[in-house]
């Protein structure tokens, strides 16, 4: 990645690319099937982070198209008695409720704008012109977004948790 974006920098232009995100142990639970979905939760984190132009759960985009009983993900009990789905095509989360098996999700974010090029524009009297941007800019936002994907499904997560501790509480204990 990094020998890429160098690449694509030495030619005054950018690059942008898709940040994996996987969270492992997550509780099956979390979410819920219409206005709190766990997936629409993290797209709407995900998606507020700039540059990001596209959001997907595990199979993503690739999985529609596949036939229904391809995508299909069965439930089975695995040696320890736990019950696991096959593939986790889901990404972990099902019907907006995360299932217990790894959320895997995927944010594609666009090459960054302003690049080391003569550029064509409109002025606010709408005269064309060109424009050429001076200064640092990164050729690509890929290595600044990946601790800012975490972040968002780490802050995500943690609050589908309190708010699931929260519907549990012993009403004589608050």
């Amino acid at each position: 990645m990094i020998g890429r974006i160098d690449e694509i920098r030495k030619t005054g232009n950018s690059i942008g690319g898709v940040v994996e995100c996987v969270a492992r142990n997550v509780p099956a639970g979390l979410g819920a099937p219409v206005f709190d979905k766990l997936e629409a939760e993290l797209a709407k984190a995900c998606m507020s982070l700039p540059a990001s132009k596209g959001f997907e759960v595990g199979s993503g985009f690739p999985g529609t198209l596949l036939t229904g009983i391809e995508h299909n993900d069965p439930f089975y009990i695995d040696e320890d008695g736990r019950t696991r789905t096959k593939t986790n095509r889901s990404g972990g989360i099902q019907g907006g409720i995360s299932n217990g098996e790894t959320i895997v999700i995927r944010v594609a974010f666009k090459p960054t704008s302003t690049i080391a090029r003569s550029q064509e524009t409109v002025t606010r009297d709408g005269v064309e012109t060109e424009l050429l941007a001076r200064g640092r800019h990164d050729p690509c936002v890929l290595p600044r977004a990946v601790p800012m994907v975490e972040s968002m499904v780490a802050l995500v997560l943690a609050d589908h948790l309190m708010q699931q501790v929260s519907e549990h509480i012993e009403p004589s204990l608050c």
